[in-house]
Order: C-alpha cells, then structure tokens, then sequence
C-alpha cells in the first residue's frame, strides 16, 4: 500500500517506514474493556474543592483550549472509521496554522454574516430573548451557532471558550483604537477575502488588529498551554531562546519541506490526549448543579447535559475561575483535569446517539481510526523517536501490559502514567506534540515565531507576558 508523503499541506508520517499495527475486532475491544474507569477512581460529579485520586494538578479548562486549538489547526471531514485510509487521501480543509480561521473565517469580505455590519473590524455576538443566556455566540433561528468552526458548538464549555475569543478580539479593537502605539512594528497578514472597516489614515488597519491577537494566542499556546501539557522541560528542548532573547525552535523529527502538513501520529494519536482528561461532570457556576459534557438523558431533556448546538438556557453562563487558574476567585473551586492516563471517564464510553447512532465508545473509535490509518504500534514509534533524539531505545519503553502490540494512543496515555504519574503528557508523546505545535508556528511566516521571533506581548498584565488569565479578563467574560 502506499504510504503517504510529508511534503505536503495535508496529513502525512512523522516515520514512514514503520509497518502499521493490524488488529482485530477482539483485540480492539480488549483495549477498550481497560480503559473503563473503575467507580471508585471515579471523581464523579462536579467538584469538591479536593482532588481525587484519579485527578491531576491540570486546570480542567486546559481540556477544552486544547479542543479549541486542535479545531483552530486541523479539520478531517472523513467519517468512515472503519475505511482503512492513506493519509495521503484526507484533506486538511483546516490551514495547519494557529491564525485562529476558526474565530475569523475567511474574514468581513468572503465571511461578512461572521461580523457587526455597524463595526466591520468586530465581530458579531448573539442577541436571545431573556429566557436564553444573554452572552451568546451569533446563532440562526433554529440556535445553530454562525461561526467559523461548527466544531466550537459542539458543548457548552467549548462554545462559551469560543465566545471568550470573540470578545477578546472586539476588546482589543477597542483598546487599540484608544492606543495605536499597541500595533506598533506588528504587520497586517491577511489570508484570503479580509475586509474590515475602511482604513483610516494614520490609523491601525483591520489586518493589524488580527495579527495583534493571533500573536497573543499563539504566545499563550506555545508559552503557557503547551508546557503545562507536555512539560516544561520537553518544550524546553524544543522552544529556546537564542542570545537576543528571542524564540528559537530546534525540531528533530517534525521537518518541512514546502508546506505545514499534519502528522496522523499526533492528530490520531498524541493529540488526542485530552479525552483522558475529561471529567465526569462540570460545575459551571456556583448555581447549577454538576453536568456531563453528555449523558443519555440529554436526548430528551436539555438541562441533563452541557451539548451544544443550541441556544442556552439563562443561568447557564460559565465562571472562569471554576476552569482556569490565575483568575481573581481561583484556588479550591478551580476544577481539575483527570490524569492523563488510560482511564477514561464513564460518559464517554456510551456516547449519547445523537453523537454516535451505534452509542459507541469513544476509546473504540479512537482505537478504530488509528487502525483505519495504518498507525504503528506505541512500541515501534517509540523506538524510532529514540532514534532521532539518540537515546537507548530502552529508556523510552513502556510496558502496556497487552499480550500484543499496543495502540499508538494507548501507548502514549501508558507512558504518561507510568513515566509522569498523569500529570502532563510522557518525554515521547510530549516531544510529538511539542514538536508539532512549535514546527506549526515555526513554518508560518505570518506568526511572531517566524516574522518576529523576539516580540513579546503587549496585552498583558505583566509586561511581556501574555496569559489565559489575561485573555478572560480582557474578554470581559464572567470571572
């Protein structure tokens, strides 16, 4: 069969000459049967201001920046899971950059319903009647959300994450209009139909404005997110500073030879980290009671869960410091994460049938695409990234405790919670994402890493620095 290229805008191999792991529909499901959460690992629902066994030191809000910045990069429209597919054939109708298209579409001219017709530098929010939360995305009269990624209103979390960076950027259109020395030395890069309002001379332009918060984005996903995921120390070895001070990326395996592409091992496998993360239930706000992302009952009553694609009920409205540290009110009601580990939340292995009609696991389906792209199994890529770092090969291995080869994905949550205890992402599985993430913004020639590789945030409640403590506060959203 032929194995795909990486010279390429679309998917490809980080390592093309390994042989991919077949397995059978048992095997497969053996996976799956170890991955169920045992009740008393369980944190159950909602959050008791102390962390569970099964919990990590995560924020839980870094779950969902992940599924933002994974749709903000990637987008696969192939549906057949059991199809077994070469890269080669799986378009990534997603630019493989972090230029936040999922936020701005193809901008005011090609995407005008994104944008206030009365202020075409900002974007356009929701009006609801009041029985429905007043701070909302856009939404059309049957409540499905007018954004750039339909992805973004998948669940409540992820919806309001969404909105969270609409209302940053129309913050920071105000806030340079009032000080245009904030875009000074920072370039207009605008892809494909922008528009915005009519430059004003002597003005900051649209183009500016955007390129102003992508770069703050992209600080915040390489400075802030990505350590916390892969840790510290591996985005060290990745993201440097040179002797200006600047950024520098030194990348082993992820390499460019014309276009940014995608490596299936990290959107299959690695990255898909964040599924481990998952709790069993949210508090939103100190009024509602605890709610999973999904639940059987969610077909039929709309309060039982927090799936998206509608317009929300008031009082649904998320407080931040319940996600995410650094904010005013953070510390015990800051939910966590779970460990990253091969445990997986009990929702998630019966998604509800509006999610998948066969009521599926979603460790099933993940195990399934990886066989359905010809991944290797975690014991062969691990050796092959030893290979490229030049380290023994047994200093990576991990033992999955399967009778045969193990599941790229599986291999990479086994070697979190053996070589991290669950806290971040292991040294291989954290050097594939780091790898990427940093390769991604370092082939880009319109992000800060490639244009202006010593540039530092000027948004920032601290000089220089840019946090998702700022980005909130900043959107104005409820704290």
């Amino acid at each position: 069969m032929p194995r795909s290229t990486t010279e390429t805008g679309k998917f490809g191999r980080l390592f093309r000459g390994l042989p991919p792991l077949m397995l059978d529909e048992t095997q497969i499901q053996n996976v799956v049967n170890q991955m169920v959460d045992a009740g008393e690992q369980s944190s159950g629902g909602g959050w008791s201001g102390t962390p569970t066994a099964s919990d990590s030191n995560l924020a839980a809000g870094w779950t969902y920046f992940a599924q933002f910045v994974d749709h903000d990069i990637t987008f696969d429209p192939t549906s057949m899971l059991d199809q077994a597919n070469d890269p080669d054939a799986l378009e990534n109708f997603r630019t493989p950059r972090f230029d936040l298209d999922s936020v701005y579409g193809l901008g005011p001219s090609a995407n005008p319903w994104l944008y206030d017709r009365n202020d075409p530098d900002k974007l356009l929010l929701g009006v609801n009647s009041a029985e429905f939360l007043q701070r909302d995305l856009n939404r059309n009269h049957q409540g499905r959300a007018l954004i750039g990624d339909p992805r973004n209103d998948v669940h409540v979390i992820i919806a309001q994450l969404h909105l969270a960076f609409v209302e940053f950027h129309n913050h920071v259109v105000d806030r340079v209009r009032a000080d245009p020395s904030l875009v000074t030395g920072v370039p207009a890069t605008p892809v494909g139909g922008w528009g915005g309002g009519a430059p004003v001379s002597g003005q900051p332009t649209f183009g500016q404005i955007v390129t102003l918060v992508r770069w703050h984005y992209q600080w915040l996903v390489l400075t802030g997110f990505l350590p916390a995921i892969a840790g510290p120390d591996t985005v060290g070895e990745v993201l440097k500073r040179d002797k200006k001070g600047g950024l520098d990326a030194v990348l082993k395996f992820y390499n460019v030879r014309r276009n940014p592409w995608m490596p299936v091992e990290f959107s299959a496998a690695a990255y898909r980290f964040g599924h481990s993360l998952v709790r069993d239930a949210y508090l939103l706000n100190g009024t509602l009671p605890p709610l999973p992302v999904f639940s059987p009952a969610g077909d039929a009553d709309p309060l039982a869960d927090l799936r998206g694609f509608r317009r929300l009920p008031a009082g649904w409205e998320i407080e931040w410091h319940r996600f995410f540290d650094g904010l005013p009110n953070s510390g015990t009601e800051t939910q966590r994460a779970r460990l990253f580990d091969t445990r997986i939340a009990a929702p998630l292995h019966s998604l509800p049938a509006s999610i998948d009609q066969m009521q599926r696991s979603l460790a099933l389906l993940n195990i399934k695409r990886g066989v359905a792209v010809e991944l290797p199994s975690g014991e062969d890529f691990a050796t092959a990234v030893a290979g490229k770092l030049g380290l023994d090969p047994a200093s990576v291995a991990v033992s999955s405790g399967l009778s045969h080869g193990t599941p790229l994905w599986f291999w990479f949550l086994k070697e979190a919670e053996i070589q991290r205890g669950g806290q971040t992402l292991g040294p291989v599985g954290g050097r594939v994402v780091a790898e990427v993430l940093v390769g991604l913004a370092e082939n880009d020639p319109s992000s800060f890493l490639k244009a202006q590789p010593d540039w530092r945030p000027t948004l920032g409640a601290q000089a220089g620095e840019f946090t998702i403590a700022d980005l909130l506060t900043i959107a104005g959203v409820a704290l």
